[in-house]
């Protein structure tokens, strides 16, 4: 993995707009394609509003608000009416993507792919609600514009899972549960800073469920659409969710404090988890470091907040628990690259929220100089990571299948997103002919008792969360230029394969792929020749979304 700068990598896997807290990534950004999963209603944490009780400030300190619900509780009002999905080619509609790919067949929906599809269903129908309550209700500008993108994605979200569940035969619920509607209820009594903090607390605790259920989907589900649906959605998922826990962090200092105690819970949790199964001494090194500096990092917060009084978690949260079935799937090499890129992305977030407390951004002096005195030790911990984990060669297979994945999930973002009709079709192209590779790969992993990762690697990650965020020839030279990059990585993976004779099965099927990964790195290209004067000034355009932090 190439060198990536803590800002620019943290600024795009926590998708933040600007450095101020206006700032946001959705603004003109039609057609995004998540799909928010969301299995067991609304979401609960230690530390979230409604969790505990309201939390006294020192003096010097500005409050952190009080629980949600607290005091006179006006009347309920209507609900609003969930809107209708825009027609296709209706104005200002976005063409609905297919929520699987062509060349999945459609299969009867198991028992447990009809209940994921029906709460993901639900769930977006609570998240356009809610996000209608932020366009009236909200203050800060920068939640503004996230109500406005969740409005849209889980509008043209939800046209995918009704075209897949009419497909399969599966009957979606009407209306949201009781539950999601009293948490709609609540969130309408409330209005300013205290409306956008409880908005924000449950849109990132919605948003942890949600990916980790797609995490889980996408590896476990019994249900080859089902589970090709949850990892199409998953990057995106982890984007938006960054951009919810960095907003949230800067309307609510007690968030980064919660979120800063919680990350290090879950770098103990994962550090325990490599000293069991790595096979890397440097690895078992750095993971025993991680073990105690994070154990000393939760002392320090605990004496800040003997003071304080905050809310602190007592356990990992549901994405960072997903993380931890995840990297539990793998051994030897594999393990310590999945290992290592899960602590370059961790670290790479921290870094940035600490960053961003200690700037002008933090609105509490004493939880700024908390964030002081723990950034230089997780700025440390990143660049560890980073030379680490580029030190790593995984299997054939785990590079092999992630690489594929990254291809698939690009090439729906390109098909839909791209107003040019040559990269649209390219991207089309892309996922319909990957997706059967990435079959082939897992039969293989099984022949060879092996599991492949569900995760795009840190770069990737940070590729595709920057053209989540362009537009125009901005998108399309970036997205070309992104193809190219990505396929001349594998034809080098695939042709090193292809000339070593260890195992025929990865062999022959190298060889059988590197006619199929030339044709489109060399369409890429064609389509870079032909983007003209447009590329450099799209480059220039990704590369400073990339950087903007």
């Amino acid at each position: 993995m190439n060198r990536i700068s803590v800002l620019a990598l943290a600024a795009s896997l926590t998708a933040c707009g600007g450095g101020d807290l206006d700032g946001g990534m959705f603004a003109g950004s039609p057609g995004n394609t998540s799909s928010f999963l969301q299995t067991t209603g609304t979401g609960t944490d230690p530390a979230a509003p409604g969790a505990t009780p309201a939390t006294p400030a020192t003096p010097a300190t500005p409050a952190t608000p009080g629980a949600p619900g607290a005091g006179a509780t006006p009347a309920t009002p209507a609900t609003p009416a969930t809107p209708a999905t825009p027609a296709a080619g209706a104005p200002g509609a976005t063409p609905p993507a297919v929520a699987v790919p062509a060349t999945v067949p459609i299969t009867p929906a198991t028992p447990s792919a009809a209940a994921f599809l029906a709460a993901a269903y639900q769930d977006g129908l609570t998240e356009i609600r809610l996000a209608q309550l932020a366009q009236t209700r909200g203050e800060s500008s920068g939640v503004k514009e996230y109500a406005n993108a969740m409005i849209e994605h889980h509008t043209v979200v939800n046209a995918q899972i009704q075209q897949l569940a009419q497909q399969k035969g599966v009957t979606l619920p009407s209306d949201i549960t009781a539950e999601q509607a009293a948490e709609v209820t609540r969130l309408s009594a409330l209005t300013g800073l205290q409306f956008d903090r409880d908005y924000m607390w449950e849109n990132v605790l919605t948003h942890r469920l949600d990916l980790a259920e797609a995490m889980r989907q996408a590896r476990n589900s019994d249900d080859l659409n089902a589970r090709y649906f949850a990892a199409i959605s998953a990057p995106l998922l982890k984007t938006h969710l960054g951009f919810g826990e960095g907003l949230l962090q800067r309307l609510d200092p007690a968030a980064f404090v919660a979120f800063t105690y919680q990350s290090s819970l879950a770098e103990i949790e994962w550090a325990e988890l490599a000293l069991e199964r790595a096979t890397d001494e440097d690895v078992r090194r750095f993971a025993q470091s991680m073990i105690d500096e994070h154990t000393e990092a939760n002392d320090r917060i605990t004496a800040f907040n003997e003071t304080k009084d905050l809310p602190l978690p007592t356990e990992i949260n549901p994405e960072q628990q997903a993380i931890s079935e995840e990297l539990a799937r793998f051994s030897g090499a594999d393990f310590d690259r999945a290992y290592m890129d899960v602590n370059v992305i961790a670290h790479a977030k921290a870094t940035l929220a600490a960053r961003t407390q200690m700037s002008g951004d933090g609105r509490d002096v004493d939880v700024r100089g908390l964030a002081r005195s723990l950034e230089p030790d997780l700025a440390g911990h990143f660049v560890r990571s980073s030379e680490l984990a580029r030190n790593i060669t995984p299997s054939f297979l785990y590079s092999a299948a992630q690489s594929n994945l990254a291809e698939i999930r690009l090439g729906y973002l390109g098909g839909l997103r791209s107003t040019n009709a040559g990269v649209s079709a390219y991207g089309q192209r892309l996922a319909s002919e990957h997706t059967p590779v990435q079959v082939q790969l897992e039969q293989l992993a099984q022949s060879m008792d092996m599991v492949l990762p569900i995760e795009l690697s840190p770069e990737q990650q940070l590729a595709y969360s920057a053209l989540v965020r362009a537009q125009g020839q901005t998108f399309d030279a970036g997205f070309a230029a992104y193809s190219e990059r990505l396929h001349d990585e594998a034809i080098e993976r695939f042709t090193e394969e292809s000339q070593r004779p260890t195992n025929q099965q990865t062999q022959a099927f190298a060889q059988a792929q590197l006619p199929v990964l030339t044709a489109h790195r060399d369409e890429a290209r064609a389509l870079l020749s032909g983007l003209g004067g447009q590329v450099q000034s799209g480059l220039q355009q990704l590369q400073a979304l990339r950087d903007t932090l």
